[in-house]
């Protein structure tokens, strides 16, 4: 009996070592990002934000941020009351740029908005609901959900290039034969490789911390995303969202028109609930480096450009506003993608001007 616990005690001071091995190793070589598991799934929703939670990611030689959400998975401590306590609301829907992956809680465009705002005297209360890696069905139905309740005066939609790719998914409504929507139901039942995975103990633990377990985890993420393309997208189905952006884009004939619908039926549900839809669209930085170089929008950007105007709406572009900034793209973009606290800056001094301009003529309509 003695033995066997020295060979177990043996085998378990091996297995630390060699991961303590494995740990300095990978950060040194391949550091990879860290920190608490960030999605909590809603059986109104799905994977949201996790709700209350307040944390800190990491990313070596990239970015390192504090966040919190509040109790509806929005960025930010601040609850809010469905009375308005000052005169204008507004509320940001969007994905990770509008959630403001890579920043603090008030580095992102839509604090940064809202401090602008107020700075000019105007009594406006500002509500981030960006929610990363999804599109506007998820946006629709976040409005309709949640959002409408708060009667927002301005809903202000964040429009990325891969939200086409996200609206093709179908996760949350199936489209009639007369293009109505008909609501799905969601399950948080987690896939058998998931639900196996979160058993084992300490898993979720060393997918915070390690970035030894997280380069584990990319490399089976990215084998599963190679699987997929051979075998369809059903074999990765709740573990796993890859885009396959061409470089036309994202947009194609097939999901343009679901575009088209969630966002006529986001501006009817905005209306409806006393309020006004405006769109800004949110480039990639090929989409600033190409728009330097040739002064041209891209395919995806005019794509949902065509969308708005159909709809009887204006797409505000932040390409040329990050082309013209004057800054190099290593100062706006991090190298996995997202927005510096310097673009989002850029951002908000622009969204600013433009929100303020509306809010103030909405009123001025409302009193005549």
């Amino acid at each position: 009996m003695r033995s066997l616990c020295f060979r177990i005690i043996g085998v378990l001071l091996s297995f630390l070592v060699a991961l303590a091995v494995a740990e300095v190793a990978v950060r040194h070589f391949s550091p990879q990002e860290v920190g608490p598991v960030r999605f909590a799934c809603l059986p109104e929703l799905g994977d949201i934000p996790v709700p209350g939670q307040q944390g800190e990611r990491r990313f070596p030689g990239v970015f390192t941020f504090r966040y919190s959400n509040n109790s509806l998975g929005w960025r930010g401590r601040r609850e809010y009351r469905e009375k308005k306590p000052t005169d204008y609301r507004v509320l940001f829907l969007g994905d990770s740029f509008t959630y403001g992956l890579g920043v603090d809680d008030d580095q992102t465009f839509a604090a940064q908005v809202e401090k602008d705002l107020r700075a000019d005297r105007l009594s406006v209360e500002v509500m981030n609901a960006g929610c990363p890696g999804k599109g506007t069905d998820y946006e629709l139905k976040s409005f309709q959900t949640v959002g409408r309740k708060f009667h927002p005066d301005l809903t202000a939609l964040g429009f990325f290039g891969n939200d086409f790719e996200d609206n093709a998914r179908g996760e949350y409504y199936n489209i009639g034969t007369r293009g109505e929507l008909q609501v799905k139901p969601l399950n948080c039942n987690r896939s058998a490789v998931k639900t196996a995975l979160n058993r084992l103990p300490g898993y979720n633990w060393l997918i915070s911390w390690s970035q030894a377990a997280n380069l584990v985890k990319q490399a089976g993420v990215q084998g599963l995303i190679k699987r997929v393309r051979q075998t369809g997208p059903d074999a990765a189905k709740g573990l796993v969202v890859s885009y396959s952006g061409s470089a036309g884009g994202y947009a194609t004939p097939a999901n343009k028109p679901l575009t088209r619908i969630y966002i006529q039926q986001l501006n009817a549900a905005v209306k409806q609930a006393g309020g006004e839809l405006m769109m800004f669209y949110i480039p990639v930085s090929q989409e600033v480096l190409a728009y330097r170089q040739t002064r041209v929008i891209s395919p995806d950007e005019r794509a949902i450009q065509h969308i708005a105007a159909e709809n009887g709406m204006m797409l505000w572009s932040l390409t040329p506003l990050l082309a013209h900034s004057g800054q190099p793209i290593e100062r706006l973009y991090y190298q996995e993608g997202h927005w510096t606290a310097a673009a989002h800056e850029i951002a908000a001094r622009y969204l600013s001007r433009l929100i303020q301009s509306r809010l103030v003529r909405r009123r001025q309509l409302i009193n005549n």
